[in-house]
């Protein structure tokens, strides 16, 4: 967790259960009922960490602010829905899809039973949690995990999903004359072009 002059910072930039104990953990050493801001880039990954860090969120009721630079997709989008407020980069994409189920165990017919039932409900949880924490409707929501939909920013936007994530206007790097005087590169002749040398 990052420490700054505003609200604590917390990252997740890569698949969320990699980071997971991170998260949690600066998550819970922020006092209930502060700001944090969540800064995400990632492709989402399992739904179990997701939910987990979503839940510490909601539990502790913090005041959090996902700022998204450029993916959000799969579960990472159930921690965007569970944060207060939500700023998004204009070039940002939101990709929604189906869960998907692999493993590499040998799994016996009872445990692969118990495991679809299991699957079947986490994916209804995770549909009811993108439907209570953003203002999206079911018929839409389903309709883009259906076509599995890469949803631009400026979309998400016009929902009311999240605002514009606006970026600072001042000026970065000076251009004005007296710093674009350079010293000729060597070998260069003041007026001419420097020569290349060819060897061997």
């Amino acid at each position: 967790m990052a420490k700054t002059a505003g609200p604590p910072i917390v990252t997740i930039l890569d698949d969320v259960e990699k980071c997971e104990k991170d998260v949690i953990e600066s998550l819970l050493a922020i006092p209930d009922g502060r700001s944090v801001r969540v800064i995400i880039n990632s492709g989402g990954g399992s739904v179990y960490a997701s939910l987990a860090i979503a839940t510490v969120i909601k539990m502790k009721q913090l005041r959090a602010e996902a700022v998204v630079l450029a993916d959000c997709s799969s579960s990472a989008l159930l921690i965007f829905a569970a944060c207060e407020t939500r700023r998004v980069a204009p070039h940002a994409s939101f990709l929604f899809h189906p869960m998907k189920w692999s493993s590499e165990d040998a799994a016996r017919l009872a445990g692969a039973v118990a495991w679809s039932s299991e699957f079947s409900r986490v994916n209804q949880i995770s549909e009811n949690w993108m439907i209570e924490n953003l203002p999206i409707n079911r018929r839409t929501l389903r309709k883009w995990v259906r076509d599995e939909r890469y949803v631009e920013a400026i979309e998400i936007i016009e929902l009311g999903l999240a605002d514009e994530l606006e970026f600072p206007m001042d000026k970065i790097i000076d251009i004005s004359p007296k710093t674009r005087r350079r010293k000729p590169a060597a070998g260069a002749v003041r007026g001419k072009p420097a020569r290349i040398r060819r060897v061997g």
